[in-house]
C-alpha cells in the first residue's frame, strides 16, 4: 500500500529558528516503511499547506499529524484543519487523523470534516499493525483504537487508548529508527530529536502524558545508542531527548551514560528529567557521557507543588541545580504560574524560588487545560474544539493567563510577572518576547553564560559546550 504521512501546520507556521525535525510524525512514518510499505512524508509545519500541491495523487492512505508527541500547535492550527484534508482528500483514498485533537474530539472531527475517514485513538502503532495485517481500512471496524463514522453509528465501541499495550514490545531491539532520510533534514536547526520512552509515572494533575499515553515504557539502550549513532552519521552534533521523563529509571540513564563513554562517542545531549529520579552521582555521568542541558518541571511554590503529585522540597530542587550548572549543565526550568491551587501568595512565593534557583533558562507557563488531565476533567468549561471561545486553553504555548474565576488574582499573576521580567532584565537575563527572538542565533552560537526567559517557545542547543 501507498502511505503518506503529514506532519500538519502550526498557523502561523512554526518559527524556522527554532524547529527541530517531527521526530513522532517520522516514527510513524518509518514504522509504516518498515512493514514493506511504500511511505512518503512531509512536513507541512516547515514547508507550508502549498507544498501539498507538489505531492502525488494516489496515496491509499493519508496520516495526518497534529499534536502528538511534540506539543508545538496552537488554536490557528486547528482552524486551518479543513484547508489541509480539503486538499488531501483530492490526493489519497483515505484519510486517518492521529493526536490529542483525534483522540478526545473524535466525533466532532468526523462531523466536521467529511474528508476525514476515522481518528486514531492514542498511539497509533497498533491500528497500522492490522492494517498492515488486513490490508483494508474497513476490516478495522472491530479495533477499539479507531473511531470511524460507523462505529459512531454502531454505539458500541469502546473508548480505549490501549494503554496497557507496551508499543516497544512491536519494535525489534535494533529498530526501527526514525528515517530522517524521508525529511529534508537539513532544513532544521543544529539540534535533532529522539524520543527513546512514552507515557509518565507519574500523574501531576495538570499533565495529560500519563492520561494519553499511559504509564512510561521506554526503547533498549541499545537502539538508544544506535540511534544517536544514526544521528551522528547524519553530521549532528547535538541530539534533544524530547521523551516527556527521560529518566524514570536511574538503571536505564546509568547503561545509556556507560555505552557512550564506553564507545567514545561525541555528542552533546539533552534531555527533559524530574527532581525526585536524580542525584549527583547520576547528573555527573551524564555530563560525563556528554548531556549539557536539562529541563526540569518545578512549576510552583513547594506546598503547591506537593499538592499537584510533584514531590520534592525547595531545597531538593535548589541543590540539584546548583550542583548541574556548577559542573556544566545548562538548566531551563519551567514554572506554571496560574494553577488552580494558586494564590497571590504562592505566586510571590514562586518567583522568588525562580530567582533564587536562577536557572540559565526559565520557560514561565500559563496553566493550559489539556485532555487527558485531571485538571481539564475538574475545571467545568465547554469541552469541544470548534466553534469554542475557550479553545486556546487547551493549548501549551499561551500568553496570559487562564480565565479563572478570581479577577483579583488574575490581576496580581500579571502585577507580579511585570515586575519579575524588570528584575531578571536588571540582573542580565534576556526576554525572548516571541519566536523571532532567536532569529539572531541561526548564524551564531549563544554563549554559555547568556540567560533566557520567556512564556514563548524557547530554542534547544544554545550554549551548550561540550
Amino acid at each position: 500500500m501507498k502511505y503518506l504521512v503529514v506532519n500538519a501546520p502550526n498557523f502561523p507556521l512554526s518559527n524556522s529558528s527554532i524547529l527541530i525535525e517531527p521526530v513522532d510524525a517520522l516514527t510513524i512514518a518509518t514504522w509504516i516503511q518498515h512493514n514493506h510499505n511504500d511511505v512518503s512524508f512531509i512536513d507541512l509545519d516547515r514547508f507550508g499547506l502549498d507544498a501539498i500541491n507538489d505531492l502525488a495523487a494516489n496515496y491509499k492512505v493519508a496520516l495526518v499529524v497534529f499534536d502528538y508527541l511534540i506539543a508545538l500547535y496552537s488554536s490557528e492550527g486547528v482552524n486551518h484543519l479543513g484547508s489541509l484534508f480539503s486538499a488531501l482528500a483530492k490526493r489519497a483514498e483515505y484519510i486517518l487523523f492521529v493526536g490529542r485533537i483525534a483522540t478526545y474530539f473524535p466525533y466532532e472531527v468526523l462531523d466536521k470534516f467529511p474528508e476525514v475517514y476515522g481518528c486514531i485513538i492514542g498511539e497509533p502503532e497498533v491500528v497500522l499493525a492490522d492494517l498492515f495485517k488486513y490490508k483494508d481500512l474497513r476490516l478495522l471496524k472491530n479495533n477499539p483504537q479507531i473511531i470511524t463514522r460507523e462505529s459512531k453509528l454502531d454505539g458500541s465501541k469502546l473508548f480505549s487508548n490501549n494503554k496497557g499495550i507496551n508499543i516497544y514490545d512491536l519494535f525489534p531491539k535494533f529498530g526501527p529508527i526514525a528515517n530522517r532520510k524521508l525529511c529534508q533534514f537539513d532544513k532544521y536547526i543544529d539540534v535533532h530529536s529522539i524520543i527513546a520512552s512514552r507515557g509518565c509515572s507519574g500523574r501531576c494533575k495538570f499533565c495529560s502524558t500519563g492520561g494519553y499515553l499511559g504509564n512510561w515504557k521506554a526503547a533498549s539502550p541499545e537502539l538508544v545508542l544506535s540511534e544517536i549513532k544514526h544521528l551522528i552519521n547524519l553530521g549532528t552534533h547535538k541530539i534533544i531527548f524530547l521523551d516527556d521523563n527521560f529518566s524514570n529509571d536511574q538503571n536505564r540513564i546509568t547503561k545509556i551514560c556507560e555505552m557512550i563513554i564506553q564507545e567514545k562517542i561525541d555528542i552533546t545531549w539533552g534531555c527533559l528529567c524530574r527532581i525526585i529520579d536524580l542525584n549527583e552521582d547520576i547528573i555527573q555521568q551524564m555530563h560525563k557521557a556528554g548531556c549539557r542541558w536539562i529541563h526540569f518541571g518545578i512549576e510552583h511554590d513547594q506546598q503547591t507543588r506537593l499538592k499537584l503529585g510533584k514531590n520534592f522540597s525547595d531545597e531538593d530542587a535548589i541543590r540539584i541545580i546548583q550542583f548541574a550548572q556548577k559542573i556544566g549543565v545548562r538548566i531551563r526550568t519551567s514554572w506554571i504560574l496560574d494553577l488552580l491551587e494558586a494564590t497571590a501568595n504562592s505566586v510571590k512565593n514562586t518567583f522568588e524560588l525562580a530567582k533564587i534557583i536562577s536557572s540559565y533558562e526559565i520557560k514561565l507557563h500559563f496553566l493550559a487545560l489539556r485532555p487527558g488531565s485531571k485538571y481539564y476533567d475538574q475545571v467545568k468549561f465547554p469541552k469541544s474544539i470548534f466553534n469554542n471561545n475557550n479553545v486556546n486553553e487547551i493549548f501549551i504555548h499561551k500568553g496570559s493567563p487562564f480565565n479563572t474565576s478570581s479577577k483579583e488574582l488574575e490581576l496580581s499573576i500579571v502585577n507580579q510577572f511585570e515586575k519579575f521580567k524588570l528584575e531578571m532584565c536588571d540582573i542580565g537575563y534576556q526576554w525572548v518576547p516571541d519566536a523571532r527572538f532567536w532569529d539572531k542565533f541561526n548564524n551564531r552560537e549563544a554563549l554559555p553564560n547568556e540567560k533566557f526567559f520567556s512564556t514563548s517557545i524557547m530554542r534547544y542547543g544554545l550554549g551548550w559546550v561540550r
